[in-house]
């Protein structure tokens, strides 16, 4: 393990300690759904996370991370553009979210994707690259992306729920980083990455509306809708995202 990698997860231990045990002081202890920590009023604790990873990138003087203008991203965006559209739709069945609630989902779900993409394809990708090869840097930041969000059931209490949040997030991984790598920067990915996070919230929020006076029967299924939901939605990001990797290796990808 060289200097850079050890720094990396360094920043990654402190960013865990600021986005989860943040939020759970910023709780008061309580345990909630995932959901009410985006409706519900600014996440301070994404604030606090971005502003982490933008003073480790100025200390350490990691000018790698491809904040730079992008290039193809017709060709590689336009099925995840596709197919967000077509997620979207559902925000006619469902309604969305009321006043302030939509306000925050989407401030909140931007610092969330300016937060996990810098850390994940930026600090963390890019320092697996200096000395691994480039499928074991994808392959290892991604399996780290699923697995945090494990860490979400310190915050909701929901073990089940959590797992169920990281296989669709390890899975877009694979898209995320493929993005990066297709676009050669990191912009798209973490418009991208917002994008798809304020429609799933959006969603979800506005399916507990509207079941809010449907009957026991029904707002069971629905809720066992929305658990599978995220995992039905994320294959379709995997298979993307492998289909525009298939022709990356070592000998033609730039580290730098």
């Amino acid at each position: 393990m060289n200097t850079r990698i050890a720094i990396s997860i360094a920043v990654y231990g402190l960013w865990i300690v600021v986005t989860l045990l943040g939020a759970k002081l910023l709780l008061g202890g309580e345990q909630v759904p995932l959901d009410e920590m985006v409706k519900n009023g600014i996440g301070w604790q994404f604030v606090a996370a971005v502003v982490l990873l933008a003073v480790a990138i100025y200390v350490f003087k990691w000018h790698d991370l491809h904040f730079n203008r992008a290039h193809s991203v017709v060709r590689v965006m336009w099925f995840p553009a596709l197919w967000l559209g077509l997620i979207s739709m559902m925000l006619f069945i469902v309604g969305l979210p009321a006043g302030w609630m939509l306000v925050f989902i989407v401030l909140n779900t931007l610092l969330v994707g300016i937060s996990e993409e810098v850390m994940f394809r930026g600090v963390l990708f890019r320092a697996l690259l200096t000395r691994y090869q480039v499928w074991a840097a994808i392959i290892v930041s991604s399996i780290l992306f699923g697995a945090v969000h494990i860490l979400n059931v310190i915050n909701t209490g929901d073990l089940g729920g959590a797992l169920m949040q990281s296989i669709p997030a390890g899975m877009s991984g694979i898209l995320f980083v493929a993005i990066v790598i297709r676009t050669g920067s990191i912009w798209p990915a973490i418009i991208y990455h917002a994008l798809w996070d304020c429609v799933l919230f959006m969603i979800l929020t506005g399916s507990q509306t509207s079941g809010a006076e449907a009957s026991p029967d029904a707002l069971q299924g629905l809720g066992s809708f929305t658990t599978f939901l995220p995992v039905v939605m994320g294959l379709p990001n995997f298979i993307c995202g492998l289909i525009l990797l298939r022709k990356v290796r070592n000998a033609n990808y730039p580290i730098r």
